[in-house]
């Protein structure tokens, strides 16, 4: 039997909720943006991502080149980087989705938008996202169109051949791509169509997936001529092959469009929300409220029920109050809250732009989690941030008696309580809320926070937030105990049971060993702290990575690379004997080509060896080094792929045994922040003032 994983890349441990009474914490992250197989990090930043509702699945959407099969070469002339890949956290293995932007080789020019906002399904099984890249046959239009991916079909070199795509941005009743009006200038290979939320598109069971149309007119869902309205909202039904319209006009003569982030849709695919103008076509406004129609609403609309209707979740008006009848009217006062007068103390924006801000759904669409820059009414003032929210849906619930503030600023200038809320995910329950901020401090009505807060400030953390009776506010990353040395990126997913989130982020420290100085994916998962947990999934400890062959056997090798540019070597033995372990170089995979793998070819040579004897059965510790000349190399940022052989001679004769190993000398030097750098170059200028470990990124 042979495994080869990154050390402690292992199983995180089952998924199933814990007591309602017992103490649970949050794990050490896993490095999801990596390629095990080969014992690599991702060599492209990581740019969005999303979580299957069971937590075992990452979807990221990478600018990596190291994670595509030796078997799927680049297309002549070209070459790709990155796209969509898949990650399993149980077993370790990735593997693509969809390529991502494909460039010409010698020019550089791009050639055709790759894969790029996934969002997956409960199971991990679909895969929804938006490219330009033709991968259906009759997918003739030239535009970005949204597509689904089922990860049970393999993929064939001629994509479109695989059928393992799904058109979504097609006609209603059949799989006829949409057609746009001529963009002018024309974007060649990346010309503008549909869009698809990167987190929250699909609905679980991977039936439905909300998407909108971006910059130009359409003739969705099936309409004779190229006429509706860019940034119209649409959900397509995979399986009837439906395309439905959802930002309707409220009078009903048409589509409306100004929509302006992809869509959520809830995981029982029953509700779409999204940011959008001309919400006054769409929805009921009140007396005193601004019609402006560039004005940016959240909207949401059970967008197949009988009778359905665009309702805004939030803002200044409250026009689900039975006491705001026709001809009512908005207060002016702040501290009014009269039937008409909403939950907010401003428009659901609040003086910040939300259009990149899309809300997050329950599973069944009906508590909604937003952000805004208004504060919550009555207020003297509204404060200086944007602050986390959720609202009930449900019916005869008015907005003010359905909102629930989660955070809260201050009116004064206080960066410690007034960090922006970045974005939120919400638990399939809607009892649990998932946050990124840089606030380090948490006023009433915040659940009271559980731990101790960040020590420094300016980079943007995670935060739950438990809505249910007795809950709290819990930091998540907290990294040796101390804090996380780069900012989280916008963007963040959750599991359908709350306990599993995924995040992207630039820091250094939160696996031992991250050393590719880019923005990479992770996972954490909520623990038992009673229990013992297994170590970490990720780069750990001084051992970059691990190679384990002959596990199940008698006769086990583990090779480990070291930080100080080391192999160490332990060898379990059944017997007595000798051991002799050598190293030989192997050829070095340049780039893919279509006509196959091109490697450096040099000429085999041994660069290591090391020897050791066992008096009986029992393990073996050896280490590898290597002479002047490799070493230097190496420490030049080099790495050098072996083969490491192992032998066991026995003492009382009988047949001598191998193991053999792929393996590397690497050398992972010490990682500076650039507030670190910063403090270098003030010093060297004779400057006294200290930088901010872990400032936020410009």
């Amino acid at each position: 039997m042979r495994r080869s994983t990154l050390v402690a890349l292992t199983s995180v441990g089952a998924l199933a909720a814990l007591p309602a009474a017992a103490h649970a914490d949050w794990s050490e992250a896993q490095l999801t943006s990596v390629h095990n197989g080969r014992l690599e990090q991702a060599d492209g930043a990581t740019t969005a991502l999303d979580l299957s509702g069971d937590g075992r699945w990452v979807v990221l959407q990478t600018r990596a080149s190291n994670f595509f099969a030796d078997d799927d070469p680049d297309a002549p002339g070209t070459l790709r980087q990155g796209g969509i890949f898949r990650f399993d956290r149980q077993s370790g293995a990735i593997a693509l989705v969809a390529d991502g932007d494909q460039f010409d080789e010698l020019s550089g020019e791009l050639l055709l938008r790759g894969a790029a906002a996934p969002s997956v399904s409960d199971d991990g099984r679909w895969v929804a996202f938006a490219t330009a890249q033709r991968l259906v046959p009759q997918d003739v239009n030239d535009n970005v169109d949204v597509y689904v991916r089922d990860m049970t079909i393999p993929l064939l070199p001629d994509r479109p051949a695989s059928g393992a795509y799904q058109l979504v941005s097609a006609r209603d009743g059949g799989d006829e791509p949409a057609a746009y009006e001529p963009r002018d200038p024309p974007l060649p290979g990346r010309t503008p169509g549909a869009a698809v939320f990167a987190g929250q598109g699909i609905s679980a069971d991977g039936r439905f997936v909300a998407f909108r149309t971006v910059e130009q007119q359409s003739d969705l869902p099936a309409r004779d001529a190229i006429d509706t309205p860019p940034g119209a909202v649409f959900v397509r039904d995979l399986r009837q092959r439906r395309t439905v319209l959802a930002s309707a006009a409220l009078d009903g003569s048409g589509a409306v469009g100004g929509a302006q982030t992809p869509v959520a849709i809830s995981r029982d695919g029953s509700t779409v929300a999204w940011v959008g103008e001309n919400a006054t076509a769409q929805t009921r406004f009140i007396g005193g409220e601004t019609l402006d129609d560039a004005q940016r609403y959240y909207l949401w609309r059970r967008w197949d029920e009988p009778g359905a209707r665009t309702r805004r979740i939030t803002g200044i008006s409250d026009p689900d109050d039975p006491g705001c009848g026709q001809g009512g009217q908005i207060s002016p006062s702040l501290t009014s809250v009269a039937p008409c007068d909403g939950p907010l103390t401003d428009t659901d924006g609040g003086g910040f732009d939300i259009g990149s801000r899309a809300p997050a759904l329950s599973a069944d669409g009906m508590t909604v989690a937003f952000v805004s820059g208004a504060g919550p009414r009555p207020a003297q003032d509204s404060d200086v941030a944007l602050d986390a929210y959720v609202t009930s849906m449900r019916d005869g619930v008015t907005r003010k008696a359905g909102t629930r503030t989660l955070t809260k600023g201050s009116i004064g200038a206080n960066a410690a309580v007034n960090g922006d809320v970045e974005s939120v995910a919400i638990s399939a329950d809607g009892q649990r809320v998932l946050l990124a901020t840089a606030r380090r401090q948490f006023l009433p009505p915040a659940p009271p926070l559980i731990g101790d807060p960040r020590s420094s400030a300016g980079s943007t953390e995670l935060y739950t937030v438990d809505l249910a009776p007795g809950g709290g506010t819990r930091r998540v990353l907290r990294p040796g105990g101390g804090d996380v040395n780069d900012t989280v990126e916008p963007g963040v997913a959750l599991s359908a049971d709350g306990r599993t989130l995924g995040f992207v982020s630039r820091a250094s420290n939160l696996v031992a060993g991250d050393a590719n100085e880019l923005a990479d994916a992770f996972a954490v998962q909520e623990v038992d702290a009673s229990q013992t947990a297994p170590p970490p999934a990720g780069l750990g400890g001084d051992a970059i990575n691990e190679e384990i062959v002959g596990e199940s056997d008698d006769f086990v090798l583990r090779v480990s690379s070291r930080r100080d540019g080391t192999l160490a070597l332990r060898v379990v033995v059944p017997v007595a004997g000798a051991v002799r372990a050598f190293a030989r170089t192997r050829p070095v995979v340049v780039r893919r080509t279509a006509r196959g793998t091109r490697a450096r070819r040099a000429r085999v040579r041994q660069v290591a060896s090391a020897r050791g004897s066992a008096a009986r059965r029992g393990t073996v510790s050896l280490t590898l080094r290597l002479a002047a000349r490799d070493r230097a190399a190496v420490r030049k940022g080099t790495p050098l792929p072996v083969r490491v052989t192992v032998t066991l001679t026995p003492s009382a004769g009988g047949r001598v045994r191998t193991r053999t190993a792929n393996a590397r000398f690497v050398v992972v030097a010490k990682r500076t922040t650039r507030a670190t750098r910063r403090t270098a170059r003030r010093a060297s200028r004779g400057g006294t003032k200290s930088a901010t470990h872990g400032a936020r990124r410009p």
